[in-house]
């Protein structure tokens, strides 16, 4: 049985996707959710920009406001979830996560936004699949 799935959220099309998916199958109201953004100002440091504490904390609301309203979304569709903000490379991040939580499934979308545009998930679906331990499901955004 799947009790606990960590969700990857960047707030992409993508990732929502993976979330409306995620709402049709039998686990969305039986499972913990995790939904889970990763910052990762490592990546920025590495091109020398220096993050002033204002924009590190502007980027950390944003994320926090993010992730309430996409919670609230699956908790009115029936959804038990809860919001985590993760620090690092956020594949990394995500299969430690899923580790300590001890979590069932990972569920992410197959694109994330860019690196610099959105400096939350990125493209990690490929690392997931490669070095998880347990189950993920790679969501494709379907095209109308």
């Amino acid at each position: 049985m799947i009790n606990k799935i960590i969700i990857g959220y960047d707030g992409s099309d993508h990732a929502k996707a993976a979330v409306e998916f995620l709402k049709s199958l039998e686990e969305f109201t039986k499972a913990e959710l995790y939904v889970v953004t990763v910052i990762d100002f490592a990546q920025l440091y590495s091109y020398g920009v220096d993050i002033p504490q204002s924009v590190y904390e502007s980027i950390k609301k944003h994320n926090e406001d993010m992730l309430k309203d996409i919670v609230n979304h699956i908790k009115e569709a029936g959804g038990k979830a809860i919001g985590v903000i993760l620090e690092g490379s956020p594949a990394d991040a995500i299969l430690d996560y899923a580790q300590k939580i001890n979590a069932d499934m990972i569920v992410v979308g197959s694109r994330g936004l860019s690196t610099f545009k959105g400096l939350l998930l990125g493209s990690v679906s490929a690392k997931l699949v490669r070095e998880s331990k347990i189950p993920v499901l790679v969501v494709k955004k379907q095209q109308k």
